[in-house]
């Protein structure tokens, strides 16, 4: 029975970010496949903190689960360490807890037949995945450099801009590293995979896999919505441009038409605005509910990188989706696509009005993103990725 180790820089359950979404896919599909002995270790941090009575039982009872309570939250201390004492990226280095690299250090050489890293922010610890592991696989999420090179053409501040740059150079270097470095890369993204193959061979997409349902709904009209996390930095860029050049467009247009705004730790100065027919729901208890409930959903990202969870997951419901082009990256691109996608303001726009105003339009991209996404994107097909891109 092969041993398997996963690193994580967050518990997967209860899954409600993207991130997590993805890794408690991964552990399901792994389970799913059989004949595997699974240890699981993941850093519960302050901002991503989990109780874990929420941790599916079923899920408990076939793996080895450690888990790590630490605070990795950024400071402007912590911050100005980095900038001016090392040379390593912030986003990788805060993850590296001596919690875990002691639990790891415990482990024989060789112990397990595949350790997986859950993304490049725990690439530090593949010096000890490398010892105790015969086989390291670095399943990526994003190209993290690349969100930061992204997010620098959007920001107009000399000193924001100069501060992501050593950021955004400092992760490519740190990345370029590791893909050699490890055995194998598993990409969630078809688009990142050609960066990661060109570093390392043994480079595989992988998708995601997501839980489809039958669409149970009734598209509510004349209402669209953005659900996402707003800490993270891409949401909250892609919602600023929405609510400054689209939105007062679509005002123009119809302005009985509503936007409802939701997401976790959502800035005080969002909560605050005051715009015609913008809702500003903060949390909200389930995002499932939200979603069936308010239209058309929208994405609006001008920056990130890897796949859009989000857009999957409204595939798997059958949420009637609109989206920028880095909001679709890694499941459409213009050309072949289910969805309306545009980056110009007056454009989207115009398709916000037409997909809120004409129910029969919302519901063929509901049914056709639908049967897209359950077929690409199940279980099935992301279990038959992972076996073709095991690590010999």
């Amino acid at each position: 029975m092969p041993k398997i180790l996963i690193l994580s820089n967050k518990v997967p359950y209860p899954s409600k970010d993207g991130s997590s979404i993805a890794m408690a896919r991964l552990l399901e599909n792994l389970l799913e496949m059989g004949n595997h002995d699974i240890t699981y270790g993941a850093l519960n941090t302050v901002k991503h903190r989990k109780h874990l009575d929420d941790f599916p039982k079923e899920i408990l009872d076939q793996i080895v689960l450690k888990t790590f309570q630490e605070d990795t939250s950024p400071t402007p201390m912590n911050g100005l360490y980095n900038l001016f004492l090392t040379n390593k990226p912030f986003n990788t280095i805060r993850f590296y807890v001596h919690s875990m690299v002691n639990w790891l250090q415990g482990f024989e050489t060789d112990q397990f037949d595949v350790v997986i890293l859950e993304g490049a922010f725990m690439g530090d610890y593949l010096p000890l995945a490398k010892i105790i592991g015969k086989k390291v696989v670095l399943r990526s999420h994003n190209l993290e450099h690349v969100i930061w090179e992204r997010s620098i053409e959007n920001s107009s501040l000399a000193l924001k801009k100069l501060y992501f740059t050593i950021q955004a150079n400092r992760l490519r270097r740190f990345e370029q590293r590791l893909t050699q470095l490890v055995d194998s890369v598993w990409s969630i993204s078809p688009v990142d995979s050609f960066w990661f193959k060109a570093l390392n061979s043994e480079t595989h997409f992988v998708p995601v896999s997501i839980q489809s349902k039958p669409i149970d709904f009734e598209i509510a009209p004349k209402k669209c919505f953005f659900l996402g996390a707003l800490d993270w930095l891409p949401n909250l860029e892609a919602i600023e441009w929405f609510l400054k050049d689209v939105w007062p467009r679509v005002n123009d247009l119809d302005p009985s038409i509503e936007f409802h705004l939701a997401g976790n730790n959502t800035p005080k100065h969002i909560l605050k605005l005051k715009a015609h027919n913008l809702f500003v729901h903060g949390r909200v208890p389930s995002a499932e509910a939200f979603s069936k409930n308010h239209g058309i959903s929208i994405i609006p990202l001008l920056s990130g990188s890897g796949v859009r969870i989000k857009l999957l997951e409204n595939g798997a419901y059958g949420i009637p989706t609109i989206s920028t082009r880095i909001g679709a990256e890694g499941v459409y691109d213009t050309v072949n696509s289910k969805i309306p996608i545009t980056d110009f303001p007056a454009e989207l726009a115009r398709r916000i009005v037409e997909y809120t105003t004409d129910a029969n339009k919302a519901k063929l991209i509901s049914e056709q993103l639908h049967e897209d996404i359950s077929r690409r994107f199940s279980a099935s097909e992301s279990i038959e990725a992972i076996r073709k891109a095991w690590p010999k």
